[in-house]
């Protein structure tokens, strides 16, 4: 069975985590939104990474967390029970470093 780590990641530091997720070859964002369709229309990476901030600008994360599984990166954003923001990363072993993530 494949190993999964999950880390740590403090709801405060989510913004700037976000901001600088592309410098860790970032593979795909996804953003989920159930209150609007926005999200369905955004076609770049950019596009979906510039809405991903907007909306944390716009809300507080309720839940943050970095998963490891086989051999990318993904950080999960929960905004409430609306949003979901879902960015995969290649170089996750930078970004724990960078950002000193605890696995618990």
């Amino acid at each position: 069975m494949e190993e999964v780590k999950i880390y740590e990641i403090r709801k405060d530091d989510i913004r700037a985590m976000l901001k600088k997720i592309a410098e860790y070859n970032l593979v795909d964002i996804k953003v989920e939104n159930q209150a609007s369709f926005l999200d369905d229309m955004l076609k770049s990476t950019e596009d979906r990474l510039r809405y991903a901030l907007q909306k944390l600008e716009e809300n507080d994360a309720d839940t943050v967390k970095f998963i490891i599984k086989s051999d990318v990166g993904m950080l999960i954003v929960k905004i409430g029970d609306v949003i979901t923001i879902r960015a995969t990363i290649k170089d996750y072993q930078k970004f724990l470093e960078d950002f000193r993530l605890a696995k618990y």
